[in-house]
C-alpha cells in the first residue's frame, strides 16, 4: 500500500465515523446511544467531537466546529494509517545476512 493509499483509507475511515456519529446524533438526538456501560465510544472513535456545540448543525458558527471537528478526525485517522504502515514496512523489513556470503 503506498503512502497515499493508506492517507486516503485513515481520512475515508475518519470520514465514515464522523458521520455515523452525526447521523445518530441528528436521528436520535442524544449522545448516550454511542455508550457501551461507562465508556463513551463516539469519545474514543472521533475525540475531537468534544468540541461540538448545541447548534452542530443549525447556526453557522456551530456548522464551522463540526466541520473543523470532521476535518481534525480524518486528519487523526490519517495520521494513524501512515503511522501503522510504517510500522508494518519497519516489521516487515527483509534482514540482510550478516555472514557477507551472497
Amino acid at each position: 500500500m503506498t503512502t497515499r493509499q493508506a492517507a486516503a483509507v485513515g481520512g475515508s475511515v475518519g470520514l465514515i465515523i464522523s458521520a455515523a456519529v452525526l447521523v445518530l446524533l441528528g436521528r436520535f438526538g442524544v449522545w448516550h446511544l454511542t455508550s457501551i456501560g461507562n465508556t463513551d465510544l463516539r469519545v474514543i472513535l472521533w475525540p475531537s467531537s468534544v468540541m461540538l456545540t448545541i447548534g452542530w448543525r443549525s447556526t453557522v458558527p456551530g456548522i464551522m466546529t463540526t466541520l473543523s471537528s470532521i476535518a481534525i478526525n480524518c486528519l487523526l485517522y490519517a495520521g494513524m494509517a501512515l503511522l501503522l504502515r510504517g510500522c508494518f514496512r519497519l516489521v516487515a523489513k527483509p534482514k540482510r545476512d550478516q555472514s557477507g556470503i551472497r
